[in-house]
């Protein structure tokens, strides 16, 4: 009994610091992973004297990944 109390303890707290953290840093979302992305390709296509690439801002195409946006272009277009 005593160790069914304890390991719910430690389910409890454990889920409390996961609220916890959420609260604090909130949700993230696509739209950070996008800026930095266009920050890491811009400094990237600069150092290897790449010429620079359109930035995506259509927040619904951000939701796909890369390797699907062909796909989900050509569905649509369809």
């Amino acid at each position: 009994m005593r160790g069914v109390a304890l390991s719910l303890l430690v389910m409890g707290l454990s889920l409390a610091g996961i609220i916890m953290a959420y609260i604090s840093f909130g949700h993230v979302g696509p739209k950070f992973s996008a800026e930095l992305l266009v920050k890491q390709q811009a400094g990237l296509r600069k150092e290897y004297g790449l010429h620079p690439k359109p930035v995506i801002t259509n927040e619904s195409l951000l939701l796909v990944p890369p390797s699907l946006r062909n796909i989900s272009q050509s569905n649509h277009s369809s």
